[in-house]
């Protein structure tokens, strides 16, 4: 836990002073979420990010943020990303629905997205509805996903596309993080 918040206060020293190096994620996190779980996997240059709500816990939430990212990339663009969590819904949930939403190239990087809904995760033992954006960087793979295990309302389903669209993906290198709004 002490790693984690060091490297939280790290990344944002970096985008508060705006030093940001290399290719980076650039997202605002909800004022009222905390790390809730965080795992580094160094064989597969693998990081998972869980946050939810200050006053929930991992067995009891009503709403999570998860970021992965593959570090070393991976050898799959943000389509076929989506398509594979999707089909991983549908074999782990009977009855998963599926809605595209829009995809396409934001910031000269590729992204993909979809809503997902599962009647009773296996997890949870709720109902589950989880949207995911799904972004091939040139260095990094990035997935990051809003889950409810209640159905949104008509502003937290806004709050959550508004979320998505402006998590992007830029690199200092290709002075793509210039236009960014960085907090």
């Amino acid at each position: 836990m002490k790693f984690v918040l060091m490297f939280c206060l790290l990344v944002l020293q970096a985008t508060a002073s705006n030093k940001l190096k290399n290719e980076n994620l650039i997202q605002n996190m909800p004022k009222d979420f905390k790390v809730a779980y965080h795992k580094y996997d160094k064989n597969r240059h693998f990081r998972l990010l869980e946050f939810i709500p200050k006053a929930e816990t991992l067995k009891m939430w009503s709403e999570m943020i998860t970021i992965t990212i593959y570090h070393r990339n991976i050898n799959v663009s943000a389509a076929n990303y989506v398509q594979k969590i999707t089909q991983m819904w549908e074999k782990g949930c009977q009855g998963t629905v599926v809605k595209a939403l829009p995809s396409g190239v934001e910031n000269g990087y590729n992204f993909a997205q979809v809503k997902l809904y599962c009647p009773q995760s296996k997890v949870t033992q709720k109902p589950e509805w989880m949207y995911l954006k799904a972004i091939k960087g040139h260095d990094s793979f990035y997935g990051i996903q809003k889950a409810f295990t209640h159905e949104p309302n008509e502003k937290e389903i806004k709050e959550t596309m508004h979320y998505l669209s402006t998590t992007k993906v830029c690199d200092t290198r290709l002075n793509s993080c210039g236009d960014l709004p960085i907090k």
